[in-house]
């Protein structure tokens, strides 16, 4: 998104007789709205089109035409290198401190944050085990399957119904998240909360690794109040069984509503330690 909005600016013209400041602010409006009827903003893109509006009002009357793009487009880069590239690589060197020879660390889904740690800690050398979690509509955890057994880390893999079977091999839970929460909510994609309570009862430890600029003030207390729907018919069938069609034309059926939440709230009390670009910090720190 931001690399597309580097492109908009380099193209973009000062109509006659409108200042640069009000003309493209209107502009970028216009592009997020087009996002959003494409698909609800995350709160991470959210927070990065604040960062590009606060920087276009921030512009001197005095600059150019020329030198505004060119002074925006280096602060879209900035952020991306700043906030996210070096971000992730701070979160890295913080977190693998945490991975410990012969841990059996377990994940949820794919989280690149988390893929990046798992990688790191291997090409030190330490020797672990990573306990792959997924679940469906969208087995995202398969693709970091694939990944990191190409890398050569040793794996298992299983669906987030067995998750309270596989726990006691458990010694540490990394996690990803789409946002942090001013109350200390845990906003991730959907299971990742259910994770996170059997890691709790089971008394593992659940390090959740974030970015910075994905923290937001709003607080949230369910999953409810405040989230993103799915695809309906994602669930209502198993992708290559074609005799699991108990649900085919479920449409029609006027009493029938299938929910397929995106997303979920996981309490802070579930979370033993949140991994940002500014250090290791509980998360009571954001209450």
């Amino acid at each position: 998104m931001l690399q597309a909005f580097q492109e908009a600016i380099k193209d973009y013209k000062v109509p006659p007789e409108k200042s640069l400041g009000r003309d493209l602010t209107a502009k970028i409006g216009s592009y997020v709205s087009f996002l959003i009827e494409c698909r609800p903003l995350s709160i991470s893109m959210g927070n990065a089109i604040r960062f590009l509006k606060s920087q276009i009002a921030k512009l001197p009357l005095t600059l150019s035409e020329s030198e505004a793009k060119t002074s925006l487009q280096s602060d879209i880069e900035r952020f991306i290198n700043e906030k996210i590239i070096l971000a992730n690589k701070v979160i890295v060197k913080h977190a693998v401190t945490k991975i410990r020879d012969g841990d059996v660390l377990l994940t949820y889904g794919s989280s690149l944050a988390v893929e990046m740690i798992l990688l790191h800690a291997h090409e030190l050398g330490k020797q672990f085990r990573v306990v792959i979690v997924d679940s469906r509509p969208k087995l995202r955890g398969q693709r970091l399957l694939r990944r990191l057994v190409e890398k050569g880390l040793n794996c298992t893999y299983t669906h987030i119904n067995a998750v309270s079977y596989i726990m006691h091999e458990v010694s540490r839970v990394f996690l990803g998240a789409e946002s942090i929460l001013s109350n200390g909510t845990v906003y991730s994609r959907v299971g990742t909360a259910s994770v996170a309570m059997v890691a709790h009862a089971s008394r593992v430890p659940v390090i959740v690794c974030c970015e910075a600029y994905k923290f937001h003030e709003r607080v949230q207390l369910d999953s409810i109040c405040s989230n993103e729907l799915g695809d309906p018919d994602a669930i209502s069938s198993v992708q290559g069984r074609v005799d699991v069609n108990h649900l085919d034309g479920w449409s029609d059926i006027e009493n029938l509503q299938l929910l397929n939440l995106i997303y979920d709230a996981m309490p802070s009390d579930y979370v033993s330690m949140i991994v940002t670009d500014y250090g290791m910090v509980p998360p009571q720190v954001y209450l």
